[in-house]
């Protein structure tokens, strides 16, 4: 009786560890894809603020700007 009983608790402990072990894999995969998208959204965020920069304070960027959408 003792032997079902702690072979009985050791499953149950061999699944609960099993849980715990994806349920981690799945909070690095969603971690991994919230600093994707942090990076991403920074990058664009300096690209824009690079861009209002130059254009403020270089008068060629201007002009170099305006012959990129031409072509």
């Amino acid at each position: 009786m003792k032997k079902i009983l702690k072979f009985a608790v050791l499953i149950f402990g061999f699944r609960y560890v099993l849980r715990l072990i994806d349920e981690n894999v799945d909070i690095k995969i969603q971690i991994k894809k919230l600093r994707n998208e942090l990076a991403n959204l920074e990058t664009e965020d300096l690209e824009n603020k690079l861009k209002d920069f130059f254009k403020k304070y270089d008068p060629k960027f201007k002009d170099q700007e305006e012959n990129q959408e031409d072509f």
